[in-house]
């Protein structure tokens, strides 16, 4: 079934409000999302060099998408043949997969024996003595991926299968993925090469790692006369205490209609102590009053204990 996007007016222009798929949900954060990005623009550039040197001639190739997907509906929308490759990382239990057109990787494979042709070739299987090339190929674009990755996860690549057809590919789990999509630009033409990580394998690789190596704070054990100084500067520090006067549920269309002068009744009852919260967490209860004509409380019960620690 297909959704169409309803439009929202307002300033002259015209925005789409985004349908959310929660059959799937994005699993990474933004700031992860970004590191991604950068990360696969550091490898679509030096792809570029690899596919120039490999094709004699200058190829581009830059990060066109990724997608949050399932490993199954990734590979149920590659064309078959293609050349694809799975690619054993060690202490990873999940393989990379990625996928190259079968037509661009035959004319890669005519321009490095000698062939000018600047056309695509037909897609089909690759022959034996086709594969030992493109697996040639392939291992350099594993280098410039462990390059890619290197500040963030030690890629060592333990072995790599080649297969043709998608509906060969048993998944050894339907985790969702992230396919990466980079376009290679040869001027003439552009096609497309993706890379897929399955969630396991970014949640093992960058969950813990990204954040430890990307960081720009370090965990440093403080001596004794440091602790209780910085101990003796944060004591002293200023928290909010706040009293709260009661609260109540009202409808839209009735706070709408709010004028000067009207009444809210709230939930709170004139005889009993006010709720108090200490920086946000409600610890004890207090009785309304004032002192030289400001506002004041006085304590009538501490509901919890006040701990130093989880103030700091």
């Amino acid at each position: 079934m297909t959704i169409s996007k309803p439009e929202v007016k307002g300033s002259g222009k015209v925005k789409y409000v985004e349908v959310y798929n929660f059959k799937q949900p994005k699993l990474f954060s933004k700031e992860i999302m970004g590191k991604l990005r950068s990360l696969h623009d550091v490898l679509a550039r030096n792809l570029g060099r690899v596919f120039s040197n490999t094709l004699r001639k200058k190829v581009d190739v830059h990060l066109q998408k990724i997608d949050q997907i399932t490993s199954r509906d990734f590979l149920l929308n590659v064309e078959s043949p293609s050349v694809i490759y799975l690619i054993s990382v060690k202490d990873i239990s999940d393989d990379i997969i990625s996928v190259l057109p079968s037509g661009f990787c035959i004319h890669m494979i005519e321009r490095q024996s000698g062939g000018k042709g600047e056309t695509f070739s037909e897609k089909r299987t690759l022959t034996t003595i086709e594969e030992k090339i493109i697996s040639r190929i392939m291992g350099n674009i594993n280098k410039e991926i462990a390059i890619a990755w290197e500040p963030f996860k030690d890629f060592q690549v333990q072995s790599m299968i080649y297969e043709s057809k998608p509906e060969n590919i048993h998944l050894t789990s339907v985790d969702p993925a992230i396919v990466v999509t980079l376009l290679i630009d040869l001027g003439s033409h552009q096609t497309e090469f993706k890379v897929s990580y399955s969630y396991s394998l970014l949640k093992e690789a960058m969950s813990s790692t990204i954040m430890k190596n990307s960081s720009r704070f370090t965990m440093e054990k403080l001596s004794e006369d440091d602790f209780n100084s910085y101990k003796r500067t944060l004591l002293d520090a200023n928290i909010h205490i706040q009293p709260l006067l009661g609260t109540t549920k009202m409808a839209i269309k009735d706070i709408a209609k709010l004028e000067v002068g009207d009444t809210i009744t709230l939930k709170q009852r004139t005889d009993k102590p006010l709720e108090v919260r200490v920086n946000g967490v409600n610890k004890m209860s207090a009785y309304p009053g004032s002192i030289r004509g400001r506002r004041a409380i006085k304590i009538y019960e501490i509901e919890e204990e006040i701990n130093e620690k989880e103030l700091l």
